[in-house]
């Protein structure tokens, strides 16, 4: 493996992840549990089909820099994939617990979904660039993204103490939202990596 098939690897990789994140909003907007598990089905074939590279890598017994680096970025793709998973499960439980949410909670959840994929297709763009700005901005989005979060936050706050929010829809909400910053940190934390 040369630098160049590694790069082309991740960013296929990272492609089809954009296509998960895209799927995974459309079916929370849409409360549709068709579409999220369309995007389930496509993040398990992400890594389902990348697995065997992976173990040989991992089986090597003499590992060139190449293979130690792929390796070092390997948590973070794993707890990336992990979270996009649990991002998943959770708005599954919110359709299929019946639990609406505020027009409000919606509305933040999609400018947070939409703050995530856009520091997703500069991840990408950065796997083939390694363009500084490229990696500046990644974590800026990430930084906006936890600053909107915690804005988010205190408005949440007063919906549920003023009984806008149910308890119930208090715990997707926050849940979701939390799936949303690790992906978003572990994407910094990626980048940097690279």
């Amino acid at each position: 493996m040369d630098k160049k098939e590694l790069n082309q690897r991740l960013y296929d990789m990272f492609k089809e992840m954009l296509l998960v994140l895209e799927k995974s909003k459309q079916g929370f907007l849409a409360e549709s549990e068709e579409l999220l598990t369309e995007s389930e089905t496509r993040l398990t074939g992400i890594l389902t089909s990348n697995l065997p590279f992976t173990e040989e890598v991992v089986r090597k017994i003499s590992k060139d820099e190449l293979d130690k680096k792929y390796l070092s970025l390997l948590p973070h793709l794993q707890l990336m994939a992990a979270t996009v998973r649990n991002l998943l499960d959770q708005e599954k439980k919110k359709i299929a617990s019946g639990v609406l949410l505020t027009e409000k909670a919606v509305n933040e959840i999609r400018e947070l979904l939409a703050l995530m994929q856009a520091q997703f297709q500069d991840a990408t763009d950065y796997i083939l660039t390694r363009n500084p700005r490229l990696k500046s901005s990644i974590r800026g989005e990430m930084e906006k993204l936890f600053k909107t979060v915690e804005q988010y936050a205190t408005e949440h706050e007063v919906r549920l103490i003023t009984g806008l929010c149910m308890a119930q829809a208090s715990f997707l909400y926050l849940a979701i939202v939390d799936c949303i910053k690790r992906v978003s940190r572990e994407l910094t934390n990626f980048t940097e990596a690279l």
